[in-house]
């Protein structure tokens, strides 16, 4: 999870089933959701839309200084692994922008 500027909170990448780490981990979580503590219960999770990366045990998201957040790894194994595995080891970065960042909010 990643606290956002404008309050909300980011909640990115893992598994939806089993447990983290050493190839347990299934169901990847490509839709990272926002939280909105503010709004009524029910409407408080709001899905985004989706990586293509599924980013398993040992991801990372930062939030940078532009407001965009860093999204990269994902190693659920004893070693780097890159081939012959459901979830190999994930080296690419991405860049994930909140909706804070659309031009829509560009003059408030």
């Amino acid at each position: 999870m990643t606290l956002l500027p404008d309050g909300h909170v980011l909640l990115i990448n893992g598994a939806s089933s089993g447990t983290a780490g050493w190839e347990c981990g299934r169901e990847p979580v490509l839709h990272p959701d926002l939280y909105h503590p503010d709004k009524p219960v029910g409407s408080r999770f709001v899905a985004q839309n989706p990586s293509t990366i599924p980013r398993m045990y040992h991801s990372t998201a930062n939030l940078l200084r532009d407001g965009r957040v860093l999204v990269g790894g994902s190693n659920p194994h004893a070693y780097y692994n890159f081939t012959s595995v459901l979830f190999p080891t994930e080296l690419r970065l991405e860049a994930f922008s909140p909706s804070y960042l659309e031009s829509q909010y560009s003059d408030l």
